[in-house]
């Protein structure tokens, strides 16, 4: 979530097993009309060790571009805090970047292009080590 600007959980909320575990600023009620149920089945965070072997935190993938939609729809209707429309901002600027990128890997895909350019990017390594 370090992308939305939340680096850390408040003090005090750590990980739990019991319900749904949104961050904490999914908890705010003025959000609570915009996140479905299908957000809370996949807000469950997933332990993970660190390249430095360190215990964290994670969530699911599909779980960011649901959190951009809620603050989306949540601007649209204008019921955001003015703390949260920090995080709106950066939630559509991610939306529009994941669009972009899924746009260009389903282009790719129906196209055969992908195999092109790993060819491309195998050669241009190979020329380099020349």
């Amino acid at each position: 979530m370090v992308g939305l600007g939340r680096i850390r959980p408040p003090k005090g909320r750590q990980y739990y097993r019991s319900g749904p575990n949104l961050p904490a600023f999914l908890t705010v009620q003025s959000l609570k009309p915009f996140i479905g149920e299908d957000l809370f089945a996949m807000a469950d965070q997933i332990e993970f060790r660190t390249k430095q072997g360190v215990k964290a935190f994670g969530y699911a993938p599909n779980f960011l571009p649901k959190v951009c939609d809620v603050f989306a729809r949540a601007q649209h209707a204008g019921v955001l805090k003015a703390t949260q429309h920090d995080i709106a901002n950066r939630a559509q600027i991610i939306a529009k970047q994941l669009a972009r990128s899924c746009t260009k890997r389903l282009i790719d895909e129906a196209t055969s292009y992908q195999e092109i350019r790993e060819t491309q990017t195998q050669q241009n390594t190979y020329r380099r080590e020349e």
